[in-house]
């Protein structure tokens, strides 16, 4: 469990997170899938959104049941590049825990898997594009 970092109040007492989906055809590795979920969870914990950012299925208490909510990530497109590197677009969407009540929902722009045009390994790729994705989600959720 993860606490935000900003001193501002955040929008969202606490979220649970869910593990990551993709598309049928998406070629993405387990690994990569991986760590871009748990850096997700940290990059979420430092935006100050959410109070609290809580794994897929990690324990909620009973007085912030009523007001937390749950986060989906479906990677829906992958583009490779040519003389860019590839990028992702992600279906986002936020909803009350509770009566599975969607809040928002929304599709990312274009967001980098790399940060260079060389193949980079599968942790800083996921690190990278969880920083890119939760600059997205804060964006978006504001």
């Amino acid at each position: 469990m993860a606490s935000a970092k900003e001193n501002a109040p955040a929008k969202f007492t606490v979220v649970e997170v869910k593990r990551l989906t993709k598309a049928d055809g998406i070629d993405l590795s387990a690994e990569f899938m991986n760590y871009l979920y748990d850096d997700l969870r940290k990059e979420l914990a430092n935006k100050g959104i959410f109070g609290t950012v809580v794994e897929d299925g990690g324990a909620i208490s009973d007085g912030d049941a009523a007001s937390a909510v749950v986060l989906e990530c479906k990677i829906t497109e992958l583009q490779h590049g040519f003389a860019s590197s590839p990028t992702v677009i992600v279906e986002v969407t936020l909803s009350s825990r509770g009566d599975h009540k969607v809040i928002q929902q929304f599709t990312s722009k274009k967001i980098s898997i790399q940060s260079s045009a060389s193949k980079s390994p599968d942790n800083v790729r996921g690190n990278w594009t969880a920083y890119n994705l939760a600059n997205e989600i804060k964006r978006n959720l504001k």
